[in-house]
């Protein structure tokens, strides 16, 4: 796992936020960055509503778009303050209030098993052979076992009994 302050990848969350709820524009990328920030990563942006840590928006995909993990931060959080918010758009009022945290996925790893799975430390990722799919980061509340884990990603993906899915676990460094 690579190291960095995890105030850089939080920073860039505000910061995309921050400049898109007040100019409308897609902030510039600040250099020089931290080495993790320049690979090329898949993400998740969670913003959250203080005080109670109530959930606003989150976005992000199992695989990259972008070439840099700081692109994929920055077009991720526009993704969720613009299509994925509950509860309102976000405004100027409230950026003072918003807290961030950003899941770095590590890279997908087949599998053929949910006995492959923990929740507690992978995360899963599955695509039907009707292209429907879901995926489901580590340490979600509710969810114990692989077996759960499976079952909830099946429901979410609304994949049927005789559809083929192939599996996918990844892990994940949280930053909040």
């Amino acid at each position: 796992m690579t190291v960095f302050p995890a105030t850089s990848a939080l920073r860039l969350a505000q910061e995309a936020t921050e400049h898109f709820v007040l100019h409308g524009e897609v902030v510039a990328i600040p250099y020089p960055l931290p080495t993790l920030l320049q690979l090329q990563r898949a993400c998740y942006v969670t913003l959250y509503e203080s005080p109670g840590r109530r959930l606003r928006a989150m976005y992000g995909t199992p695989l990259p778009k972008q070439s840099m993990l700081a692109q994929e931060i920055i077009m991720n959080t526009i993704a969720a303050i613009q299509s994925h918010v509950r509860g309102g758009n976000i405004s100027r009022g409230d950026l003072a209030s918003l807290s961030y945290s950003v899941a770095i996925l590590g890279p997908l790893e087949r599998i053929t098993s949910d006995k492959h799975l923990n929740p507690a430390l992978y995360g899963l990722h599955i695509v039907s052979d009707k292209s429907k799919s879901a995926t489901l980061l580590p340490q979600r509340s509710g969810i114990e076992t692989g077996e759960e884990q499976l079952s909830t990603a099946w429901r979410e993906a609304n994949i049927g009994s005789g559809e083929a899915v192939t599996m996918y676990r990844f892990s994940v460094s949280y930053f909040d």
